[in-house]
């Protein structure tokens, strides 16, 4: 069954939000964190399953300030001695952000 776009990008945010508060000592991570739930709120807050175009380009512009160039999430790496560990969430962060980028895309 195919979810909406509206409910695949809210529970997409959902999961990004439950991996990043593993990692609240890391710079930005709360504040990133607080960005995620202000979309979900904004998406939560649309009646209808489908997203509003200028809704749209304020979700994208939201997500986007995220990835600045020092400390965003395009800096953000999990470290751990275990290195099998690591590479498994840091897959799994890479998946998400993937993810998250084409519903915003769509």
């Amino acid at each position: 069954m195919m979810t909406n776009l509206k409910e695949e990008l809210t529970n997409s945010l959902s999961d990004l939000i439950v991996f990043l508060s593993d990692y609240k000592e890391k710079i930005n991570v709360n504040n990133f964190i607080g960005i995620l739930e202000e979309m979900q709120f904004i998406l939560q807050s649309i009646g209808t399953p489908q997203v509003p175009a200028e809704t749209m380009i304020h979700l994208q512009k939201r997500y986007k300030s995220m990835f600045f160039p020092r400390d965003g999430l395009s800096d953000f790496y999990v470290f751990d001695s275990d290195a099998a560990y690591m590479k498994r969430k840091n897959e799994q962060f890479s998946l998400l952000i993937k993810r998250i980028d084409s519903l915003l895309e769509e």
